[in-house]
């Protein structure tokens, strides 16, 4: 039986069920069947209906995941000054964190290494080393020199003392949360750090529609975990400038837990509200005026949770426009262009399958191509 990590309940009421038969992954796969959400009465955090067994986990993460698994390009937020990559945005918010006189330094879910590559070549003369479930991954990380081990890490494995835990998207993944938890402070030595990096629904996040993310959290909820397993918040931050929807917590050990005052929270179903209110809009458009033609502008998350919860899917998508892909890749069956195939290729809808902070760029960019845009949300 799931608990609630904040009110210890096991009392659960239904919150979303999909009726697609797709569901989408956080690493962009579209698969088939439907979602099931469930919520606590009590405190308002979310979780899957059914829990995953370590054989579903080793599969899911072990041979299928392919975030961080592909040794392609890793994603880029673009900003004024010009795209930054992931990797780069992630190691600028933590360095500053990170303890003054540190000698060792593990990140749990490393990928290919991306991050831990920067970290390496910041601190040359540190031991830095990561664990990651994907096989892909692990032998990607290796390839680039880096101490990286295949191991998927979900509660009580063995890990060696460090002055530094890193868990950057992770936490949300893991059925057991207070258990690995526990670990983690276990294996941190005197004086050390833990850090989290993880999705947070206070801003209008859709990752409550990620089928292998099996909480979905507040900033509330999650500093209340933490302090209830015995960790001191020394620095949380929930409003990254650039990474929008991601909250750092960075913790330290605590001689003994306690209760963090939480009120029920109704946040993550407003959340829930707006997004469906959106797969509806878009499929009342798309039945009111039959369109011949479909560009999506945007090959990320985005596209693939509109492509997965609505009637999107079954029109004419004749290209998904993407600058930062690679010319003649797939998108879901779709292929993908740069911006410049709109001005030899007529289209009736551009639709802008990309996060809103991006509409009013891309259409400055476009202007000019009398195109027919409507951003999707």
């Amino acid at each position: 039986m799931r608990m609630c990590p904040v009110s210890c309940s096991t009392l659960w009421k239904p919150f979303y069920s999909s009726n697609t038969g797709k569901i989408m992954t956080g690493d962009q796969r579209i698969g088939k069947g439907n979602l099931r959400k469930i919520i606590c009465p009590d405190s308002g955090i979310v979780a899957n209906e059914t829990t995953f067994t370590p054989e579903e986990l080793e599969v899911l993460y072990g041979k299928e995941y392919e975030l961080n698994t592909l040794g392609k390009e890793e994603h880029f937020f673009y900003t004024t000054k010009g795209p930054v990559a992931r990797s780069h945005v992630f190691a600028d918010w933590i360095e500053p964190y990170l303890p003054d006189q540190f000698h060792t330094l593990i990140e749990i879910g490393c990928g290919e290494g991306n991050f831990l590559k920067r970290l390496t070549q910041r601190f040359p003369n540190k031991n830095i080393m990561g664990f990651d479930g994907s096989h892909k991954a692990s032998e990607l990380a290796k390839s680039k020199g880096l101490n990286v081990q295949q191991k998927l890490i979900l509660g009580n494995e063995l890990l060696p003392k460090s002055d530094v835990f890193i868990l950057i998207n992770v936490i949300e993944h893991i059925e057991d949360i207070t258990l690995l938890i526990s670990n983690l402070k276990n294996s941190l030595k005197d004086s050390g750090r833990i850090i989290f990096c993880l999705p947070i629904q206070d801003y209008g996040g859709y990752d409550i529609f990620f089928a292998e993310h099996v909480w979905h959290f507040t900033s509330n909820h999650f500093l209340a975990i933490l302090e209830k397993n015995g960790l001191k918040i020394v620095h949380s931050d929930t409003h990254h400038p650039v990474n929008h929807g991601i909250g750092l917590f960075v913790c330290e050990q605590n001689q003994t837990g306690k209760n963090r005052n939480t009120e029920y929270s109704d946040i993550i179903e407003k959340n829930l509200n707006f997004w469906e209110t959106n797969f509806k809009n878009l499929d009342d458009f798309l039945m009111s005026k039959p369109v011949k033609k479909i560009a999506i502008f945007g090959a990320g998350e985005v596209s693939t949770l509109f492509l997965t919860f609505t009637s999107l899917g079954k029109q004419n998508i004749v290209a998904c426009i993407d600058d930062t892909k690679q010319d003649g890749e797939l998108k879901h069956g779709i292929p993908i262009h740069n911006s410049e195939w709109l001005r030899e290729n007529k289209i009736d809808l551009l639709l802008l399958t990309v996060n809103k902070k991006y509409h009013k760029m891309i259409e400055e960019k476009l202007a000019g191509l009398n195109l027919n845009i409507r951003p999707i949300y």
